[in-house]
């Protein structure tokens, strides 16, 4: 079915895989925090009391608590006193009333504002030395036309309403209450005595079941409650079950997920192992049509590490045993190469990287694992004419090796080797794709990304590597 999967291309997506992954660690540092939480600590101190025969048997020695004399009870009694009070009822019938409406939007009102100004007019000693100037007529003077004004406006419905209420003992009442303690303490009795609390509290209290009035009731509560939380559910159900045994069986050993803003160089080796331990240079074989350097081929931007295959002039060493040894030579090519060599190997474990391959016509592209000889050799992917390849040479040129449509080199795939002392196994997110169990390495190796050539390419061309992980087996 596997091989069917590849050969149609319905392996799951990088995205879903990344996602199932980081889901899976997530739940599972959740259940790590959880052990250690306090709300466990609780249930489990709970679950040992509650469920005791001691506690059982002081539960039915547990004596009443009677209504009338509880706190509860006082407060309910004051707020049916305050429903009472004849200055709170008149309060609501004011405050839901028309009038205090009507009052309201009479308050400031264009209307009242201008009887006011011109009562003040009317009423001032100007006005009367006018009225009283007889060499004026005084019918003739816009003052005569404000007084007229004023009569009318004093006399309206609106007007008389208006002073009427402002001097009645209703809205007297109103202002006095609004605001005030009282009206707060019974606002706050309201709501309280509504409330779920009041009204679960007052039924405990009037209930002749003894029990619930003894704080172990409220213990069992308690414990109730937490055993139907849905941590303290999912906690029980994932507690002893199988689905971390992936995250429990490994340990995370390597990994760089290239988020700065360069190459870590204390974890990768920009050149080959031994051109690096014998030379202190980098070199090429004969047979390679590419130089490896590093200022020109190696990027990390946007957490990618790329590492390119391009055209480019340069002059480098390579080794050719035939004419004894490192020579000089110029390249029309330049790639680069990074290893672990000098950081870290690893015998057994998980080895894995999310990578963009890149299957451009011409280049080899590749992460790969040797040891300090030229076998054991496993390459966990790499490119060579179009196509992804998964190879192991081992004690001898002869090795497996299998391959998978250019199509798994356009996107970011996850290669994975899972290695054993008697297996290895090459995966594609998540699924596998060919396994070897014969001729296992049994040595620690060190991991190598790099580039290349197999003939002359016009353009550049650029491998991306997400992440690499690398871990061991604890079991």
């Amino acid at each position: 079915m596997a091989n069917l999967k590849l050969l149609l291309g319905l392996i799951p997506s990088t995205s879903k895989i990344e996602q199932a992954e980081t889901d899976l660690i997530s739940e599972f540092e959740k259940l790590q925090a959880f052990i250690n939480s306090e709300e466990l600590a609780k249930y489990n101190e709970l679950d040992a009391l509650v469920n005791s025969g001691d506690f059982q048997k002081k539960k039915k020695e547990i004596e009443s608590l009677k209504y009338k004399s509880s706190e509860e009870f006082n407060k309910e009694s004051e707020y049916k006193k305050l429903v009472k009070a004849k200055d709170i009822s008149l309060y609501f019938k004011t405050r839901d009333g028309s009038n205090l409406k009507k009052f309201k939007e009479m308050d400031g009102s264009e209307k009242l504002v201008r009887y006011e100004k011109v009562g003040n007019i009317i009423n001032s000693a100007e006005f009367r030395q006018k009225q009283q100037d007889k060499k004026v007529r005084f019918k003739d003077t816009e003052e005569f036309k404000l007084l007229g004004e004023y009569k009318d406006l004093k006399g309206s419905a609106d007007i008389k309403f208006y002073f009427k209420f402002k001097k009645s003992k209703e809205l007297a009442n109103f202002n006095q209450i609004e605001g005030s303690q009282k009206l707060s303490r019974y606002e706050e009795l309201k709501e309280y005595v509504a409330s779920d609390e009041f009204i679960s509290r007052k039924e405990y209290l009037l209930d002749k079941k003894r029990f619930e009035k003894n704080k172990m009731f409220g213990q069992q509560q308690d414990f109730e409650k937490l055993k139907k939380s849905d941590d303290i559910i999912w906690y029980i159900k994932v507690k002893d079950s199988d689905k971390f045994n992936i995250l429990k069986n490994k340990e995370l050993t390597f990994s760089d997920e290239f988020d700065g803003e360069s190459l870590d160089t204390k974890k990768w080796l920009t050149n080959n192992y031994w051109g690096d331990k014998l030379l202190n240079d980098r070199f090429s074989l004969e047979t390679d049509l590419h130089c490896f350097t590093e200022k020109d081929n190696i990027e990390v931007r946007s957490s990618l590490l790329k590492i390119s295959t391009k055209p480019q002039k340069t002059e480098g060493k390579v080794w050719n045993p035939g004419l004894g040894g490192f020579r000089k030579k110029n390249f029309d090519f330049t790639s680069a190469i990074v290893s672990t060599g000098k950081s870290f190997r690893q015998q057994y474990g998980i080895f894995s990287t999310k990578v963009k391959l890149n299957t451009a016509t011409g280049t080899t592209h590749g992460f790969r694992m040797l040891a300090d000889k030229i076998t054991p050799h496993i390459d966990i992917c790499r490119t060579d004419k179009s196509k992804v390849w998964m190879d192991l040479f081992n004690n001898g040129p002869k090795g497996v090796k299998t391959s998978l449509g250019s199509k798994y080199s356009k996107g970011f795939y996850i290669y994975t080797l899972e290695w054993t002392a008697d297996k290895m196994v090459w995966k594609i997110n998540g699924i596998e794709v060919f396994r070897q169990t014969n001729n296992i390495p049994q040595e620690p190796m060190y991991m190598i990304l790099s580039g290349g050539l197999e003939k002359p390419i016009s353009g550049a061309s650029t491998m991306e590597v997400d992440w690499v992980r690398v871990y061991k087996y604890n079991n």
